[in-house]
């Protein structure tokens, strides 16, 4: 089978694209051929194909790199020993798939131009099948060979039902904190379950978690673990079948951290997750069933060697802060140049004539940021004039270091021992940390205490002579196996024999039944089957994972959503991790629900809740709701996607995140979201992207080289090309702004960018991206954002929530629990700011940046259409398995669509074919989509305009050159019915007179769907009639009623002002310099251009208006100037008093004539509905005349009087008083004035 161009980039001069072409796609056989024309590194990045394959065997790949070319550009992409190699090979959504690295760099600064990938299948197919809905939606937009590969899947794996159910008994779970032998005694039990002595002892079993209390690995590709794993006890006095006074249980407990049997060598394991190991113990009421006990070990046939000694394992180690704030190293306490620390460890009973085996860690780190400082280090024991241990350790930076010593010549005594380390570093900035001591030595084996120790040879069987005077008591465990330990006898000689029987490590505790640890903290638990979750009867397509207490608030999210579950994280724990808050529960719940839930699988989650780095609240400011996962590396980083990589590095499933602090930011995030899919707020900006670059003369070259500066706006024309022609795209590049000096680090900032910013923001912007410099806190140098100014505050967007994708460094940082990054801040205002926003969490590098943020832009816009996948999926789509990939997160529900119509309108024709300036045209269009009654808008533009700007650096002269959206020229509203429109619009004498065309974009909706379309390649032209017309728009102001409003008005508070602006020929909308809509505030003489808030009343072309809203001064006080499509100007000032809205009150009222003869009429103001009453009174109180009025609404009212009173007679001349009364259900407000009658 053969198809062409599945993927075409627009190619420009100026821009770089990359041209992604599938030659043949069939079962045997998949051919690429790649087009490349680089302008920036974005485009010699590598690039990944991901490939659906028919097995687990990688195809048969030839790669053949043609056309070698010099770059044009300094590049900073350097070629890798492999030009191709396959990666990230996994089965997701049960389709074999891996991803195919090209990269098109040579050597000598050198690329290839064009490449040809062939890729031979292998033939063996074995239970395929067609995907189902699910698994469509989540790969059908992102496997390059999707049309064949789609009959690929395979069926799905069944697995045991590793479920347990306890029921018909007591249950009751405790908490221990370290390895020790354990007892639970009758007393303690007794007082949990009080009926203790009439349970069968014999039936009760002990769980924990499938790591006996470690944390679960991060390996992926796993099977899903036993939740409760019971483990063998020793419970004494049992056999009566009664648990009397006397009795008590034995068991040998992890806790979260200790030492492991890994590989035949015990290897401390760190828990950085937990500081407890939850266990529970189970007392069933059916006395026919029996737990696992402890056995007694079998006696070697023979002894290979005696020994009086074993090996103690000991760690001095305590996590006290994490210095990058990220990751998980935890560390102890600095040691600064020229000091010197001691660390103080216990140790017991030595054996000094075996070697000793010592091991430290230390974390390089300098007191000045961004320098690197060199740290010398040397350990000795047991002072500072001791024998020194190991080589003294040098090194630079940040980086970690080990120092080893299998054989350290120290002698250990019995008790305290002290190591100290010097810090020699002639730098007086260096200041690394101790992290933690390792020791492995012999020990004397005697009953003087409780202990562990290992067998200090593997295959061998041994008899251990252990000291003391008596023996009664003592207990020697083999806790090799930490789940069934055994029991070796101890002879009245101190003889324990041990049979090495699968030739191990053996793991020895040794232990005084008197004195191990009590067990008293004991919680009575409901009974449960742990499998409200755990089970494989439940189908949903969503899931929200979120404590418990945001259940209630998030209800009305997953009715929206159905299929759709909420699950309680308490409940993931408990049925995935036996109650231990590992965030590996929260993958092995993902996973089962993949291979166990009924199908199809779910496909998305929203995690509901913010996160840290300190899952342990060590510095006690953790605000960790629902964890993330900590990744350790050169670079360490927070990424939510591990939570999903089931299979291998890729996620298995959608995932986005709402990092709530507490439940009202639930409810509010959740109201937001109803309100923004229920009751759209349809119009125009849901057709707009608003495209947003960083300064290409900023930074200086110390900060960032020049091609990495001009990069930020090529790309961000790149993103532009990739963009469909019906969506409009606004651009805000900051070399376009003007530069204000100011006391910041960097000297300048640029406010009319920022103003740029707020104003798409809040007339409303569909999608919003900036590429550029940034961090949690701010965009750009220049402060084009910055959040410690309040700039949120000036973010008003109502429902107009845009998509903010923002390519830079850490604007999604979420883990800090000190700082609230700019992307949280924005995702939880309330119905403001964002919809969703798609950020990093850590800093990226520019490449990375920019070629992921090109990635989600194609799979935004696929083919030129907009897609309607939602958004959590879109971005799973172009995420690799690569380390920056994971960086990127959404923060927001991730069953969210794109906020751009994903349907088309069409316009057939318009007429005439040349349109004039100051002459009208016409255009006509249909659309299935809204059969009966419709609404729309439509915006004409001139053509687009290529700028060059040109700059210097550092005296240097630079130029960049890119592309800026023509002028408006019309931006009108039309109503329709019957499937097709039809409307006029009017060109302005200011048109750019150029020889590329100008374009036309419509947007559509009723009250439940939209659709946008487009007419391109307009020829505009000069008008030929003169038009005799001095005389610019008429200005009028009116309430949101359509009310006039007037000089010295009083105005409500918080109301919005309509301007009206009317002309024969139109309004200039085309905002050239002198003719924009200017705003002034006569009181502080600020200006405001507000011409893109301008629209035309629906179906005309003389008359439109612009809302001022949030006008809360005590006094508006304003003037607005504007011109006509033939540019005659004109202005108008209005002065309003303001009040408050909620308060009924009378102003202005008068009567006119006064004095007056045969008639007069009253005038007033009401400021609420009321009921009105007006009566005139003679000066000595008599009532003469009553007038009412049920209901008045807001506004100037007019009562006319003939001067007669209430017998109908004509009053006589004099002086009178009258009084207006208004009243409604909350106020009353009462206004007094004189009138005369004279004639």
């Amino acid at each position: 089978m053969i198809r062409y161009i599945i993927f075409v980039f627009f190619l420009a001069n100026l821009f770089g694209s990359i041209n992604k072409n599938i030659i043949i796609d069939s079962d045997q056989e998949l051919l690429i051929e790649l087009e490349i024309f680089p302008t920036t590194d974005a485009d010699l990045f590598p690039s990944y194909f991901f490939i659906g394959l028919p097995n687990d065997k990688l195809p048969i790949t030839d790669v053949v790199f043609k056309n070698q070319k010099q770059i044009l550009f300094s590049s900073k992409i350097k070629r890798r020993n492999q030009s191709f190699e396959w990666t990230n090979q996994q089965k997701i959504q049960n389709l074999e798939t891996a991803i195919l690295k090209v990269c098109p760099m040579g050597f000598d600064n050198t690329y290839f131009e064009n490449i040809q990938i062939k890729i031979k299948f292998n033939e063996k197919r074995e239970f395929v099948r067609k995907p189902n809905k699910n698994e469509s939606l989540l790969l059908s937009n992102r496997v390059l060979n999707w049309e064949t590969a789609q009959n690929w899947f395979k069926n799905k794996s069944k697995f045991a039902n590793k479920r347990l159910d306890l029921i018909n008994g007591e249950l009751i779970s405790f908490k221990i904190f370290k390895d020790e032998i354990n007892k639970i005694d009758f007393s303690s039990l007794s007082l949990v379950i009080p009926n203790i002595n009439q349970l069968d002892p014999r039936a009760f079993k002990l769980f924990m978690s499938s790591e006996f209390g470690r944390n679960r690995s991060q390996n992926t590709n796993l099977e899903i673990p036993q939740n409760l794993v019971e483990i063998a006890i020793h419970i004494s006095g049992e056999n009566d079948g009664s648990f009397d006074e006397e009795d008590f249980i034995l068991f040998f407990g992890r806790g979260p951290s200790g030492f492991s049997n890994v590989n035949q060598e015990l290897v401390w394991s760190q828990n950085l997750y937990f500081t407890d190991n939850k266990i529970w113990l189970y007392m069933p009421y059916d006395n026919t069933i029996r737990g696992k006990r402890i056995s007694q070990s079998q006696s070697p046939s023979n002894i290979d060697l005696t020994l009086n000694y074993g090996i103690s394992h000991l760690r001095t180690e305590n996590d006290m802060i994490n210095i990058d704030a990220s990751g998980t190293l935890w560390l102890d306490r600095p040691i600064s140049s020229g000091k010197t620390i001691s660390i103080q460890t216990a140790v017991s009973y030595p054996n000094n004539n075996l070697n000793i085996k010592f091991s430290a860690g230390f974390k390089g780190h300098s007191s000045v940021k961004n320098e690197t400082a060199t740290h010398v280090l040397t350990v000795r024991h047991p002072n500072i004039n001791g024998n020194k241990i190991g080589s003294t350790i040098t090194w630079s930076g940040s980086g970690y270091r080990t120092l080893n010593d299998i054989s350290a010549p120290i002698t250990l005594t019995n008790g305290l021992n002290y190591f100290s380390i010097t810090n020699s570093s002639p730098n007086i900035n260096s200041i690394p940390y101790f992290d933690y001591i390792e020791l492995k030595y012999g020990r004397q084996l005697n009953i003087n205490e409780n202990y562990f120790f290992s067998s200090p040879t593997i295959g061998e069987n041994i008899r251990f002579i252990i000291s003391g005077i008596s023996y009664e008591n003592i207990y020697l465990w083999d806790i090799s196996q930490p789940g069934i330990p055994k029991k070796i006898n101890i002879s009245n000689q101190g003889h324990a024999d041990w049979e090495n029987y699968n030739d191990s490590l053996g793991h020895f505790a040794l232990f005084n039944v008197n004195d191990v640890n009590i067990v008293t903290d004991i919680q009575i638990e409901q009974l449960k089957n742990f499998s409200s979750l755990r089970n494989s009867n439940i189908q949903a397509d969503f899931i929200i994972i979120g404590p418990s207490n945001f259940k209630s608030f998030s209800e009305e999210l997953i009715i929206k959503r159905q299929p759709a579950i909420y699950a309680e994280l308490e409940k993931i724990y408990k049925e995935f991790s036996a109650g231990n808050p590992d965030p590996m529960a929260i993958r092995t719940f993902i996973q089962w629900t993949q291979e166990n839930w009924q199908t199809p699988a779910p496909y998305a989650a929203l995690i509901l809740g913010d996160s840290g780095y300190d899952y342990r609240n060590i510095n006690g400011n953790s605000g960790i709701v629902v964890p993330t996962i900590q990744v350790s590396n050169t670079r360490s980083y927070a990424t939510d996607d591990r939570l999903a990589t089931i299979y291998g590095n890729i996620p298995e499933i959608a995932l986005g995140r709402f990092p709530a602090r507490n439940s009202n930011e639930v409810e509010n995030f959740v109201n937001k979201i109803i309100a923004f899919e229920a009751n759209p707020e349809f119009g125009p900006w849901k057709q707009k992207i608003t495209l947003v670059a960083d300064d290409a003369s900023r930074p200086e070259p110390s900060h960032g080289s020049i091609s990495t500066g001009k990069s930020h706006t090529l790309n961000s024309e790149e993103l532009s090309n990739l963009v469909p022609k019906s969506i409009f795209i606004d651009k805000i590049y900051m070399l376009e702004f003007p530069e204000v000096g100011d006391a910041s680090a960097y000297g300048v900032i640029k406010p009319a960018a920022t103003q740029a910013m707020f104003d798409n923001l809040n007339s409303g912007t569909a999608i919003l991206s900036y590429i550029g410099h940034g961090s949690p806190i701010q965009l750009a140098q220049e402060k084009l954002l910055y959040i410690d100014r309040g700039d949120i505050n000036n973010i008003n967007t109502g429902l107009k929530l845009p998509l903010w994708i923002v390519g830079t460094c850490s604007f999604g940082h979420f883990d800090d629990p000190l700082t609230e990054s700019f992307a949280e801040e924005l995702i939880r205002q309330p119905m403001n700011a964002a919809s969703m926003i798609i950020s990093t969490t850590r800093p990226i590098t520019v490449t990375g940046n920019e070629r992921y943020t090109k990635d989600l832009f194609e799979a935004m816009f696929p083919n030129n259409s907009v897609s309607s996948l939602p958004v959590g999926v879109i971005l799973q789509s172009i995420k690799n398995g690569n380390s920056e990939s994971e960086y990127f997160h959404l923060f927001g529900d991730p069953m969210m669509k794109l906020p751009i119509p994903s349907k088309s309108a069409a316009i057939h024709s318009i007429s005439p074919d040349t349109l004039r300036t100051l002459e009208t045209g016409s255009f006509f269009g249909g659309t299935d989509l809204i059969p009966a009654q419709g609404f729309g808008s439509i915006t004409l533009f001139d053509a687009d305009r290529t700028v060059t700007r040109n700059y210097l650096i550092n005296s240097q002269a630079e130029s960049l050159s890119y592309v800026l959206p023509g002028a408006t020229l019309f931006r009108g509203q039309f109503s329709f019915e019957n499937n097709s429109f039809s409307s006029q619009f009017r060109i302005p004498q200011d048109i750019s007179y150029s020889l590329k065309p100008a374009k036309i974009l419509i947007y559509i909706f009723n009250e439940n769907q939209d659709a946008i379309g487009k007419f391109e390649d307009i020829i505009i032209a000069g008008g030929q009639n003169f038009i005799e017309d001095n005389l610019g728009p008429q200005i009028s102001f009116e309430n949101t009623k359509g009310s006039i409003v007037h000089n010295s008005d009083h105005f409500a508070n918080n109301e919005n002002l309509v301007i009206r602006l009317s002309d024969p020929i139109g309004i200039n909308l085309t905002n050239e310099i002198g003719h924009e809509i200017i705003l002034r505030n006569i009181q502080t003489s600020e200006e405001s251009n507000i011409t893109n808030q301008f629209y035309y009343d629906y179906n005309s072309i003389v008359s439109g208006t612009i809302i001022l809203t949030q006008l809360n001064e005590e006094q508006i006080n304003l003037e607005v100037e504007a011109w006509d499509n033939a540019n005659n100007p004109n202005k108008k000032s209005i002065n309003l008093k303001i009040h408050d809205k909620e308060k009924l009150k009378i102003f202005n009222a008068y009567n006119f004539p006064n004095p007056f003869s045969t008639s007069t009429q009253f005038i007033f103001e009401l400021t609420k509905n009321a009921e009105i009453t007006l009566d005139v009174f003679s000066l000595g109180g008599r009532k003469i005349k009553h007038f009412k009025y049920s209901a008045l609404n807001v506004g100037y009212h007019y009562i006319d009087w003939n001067t007669r009173n209430d017998f109908g007679d004509y009053i006589a001349n004099g002086v009178y008083l009258y009084v207006i009364n208004a009243i409604n259900s909350d106020n009353k407000a009462t206004h007094i004035g004189r009138c005369v009658k004279f004639e």
